[in-house]
């Protein structure tokens, strides 16, 4: 990984480590989603590169982590996740990085968007999506999504989609 990715994801390790893990009941009103999680997915990223270097589009299977932590705003639920897809057949090899979540709860489940940046290489890239996380279980959440990104380096176009379902555990 290079040294920005291992940063974002040092920084974050350090963030989480500081938060506390043992925390009071939520208020009335709050969201199940508020507070610090830590997560494992399994994906399938789709990617293709065209120009100075070629590789049609092809499909890999990848195993990710997650790490992040949530605050209720009013009604919506807004956060910042660090992520890592180990995604080694892609175009982009192995991918790390950091995302703003916007989410709105209903009751067990909260769709959201995601957007922030990605990257080992070949650059560091706009990174967006979509999800729905499912609160099964007091501490435990299954989640699907879809991201995306694309670069432009060194005369070559590259694409870059994933599909994942994980489980995450939130420490509230």
């Amino acid at each position: 990984m290079h040294k920005i990715t291992r940063s974002i994801l040092a920084a974050s390790v350090v963030l989480l480590s500081q938060l506390p893990c043992a925390q009071a009941a939520p208020q009335a009103g709050a969201s199940q989603f508020a507070g610090p999680y830590v997560g494992f997915k399994l994906g399938v990223n789709n990617s293709d590169a065209s120009g100075a270097f070629n590789k049609a589009s092809h499909n890999t299977v990848f195993p990710g982590f997650t790490a992040g932590y949530n605050f209720d705003v009013q009604r919506f639920v807004v956060g910042a996740e660090a992520f890592a897809d180990l995604h080694h057949g892609s175009t982009t090899f192995k991918d790390a990085g950091i995302d703003a979540k916007f989410g709105m709860p209903f009751n067990q489940f909260m769709p959201y968007i995601r957007a922030g940046f990605t990257g080992d290489d070949p650059d560091t890239r706009f990174h967006w999506g979509l999800g729905v996380d499912y609160k099964f279980a007091e501490h435990v959440s299954a989640v699907a999504e879809w991201t995306t990104d694309s670069s432009h380096h060194d005369g070559t176009k590259r694409t870059n989609n994933s599909f994942t379902v994980g489980v995450q555990y939130h420490f509230n």
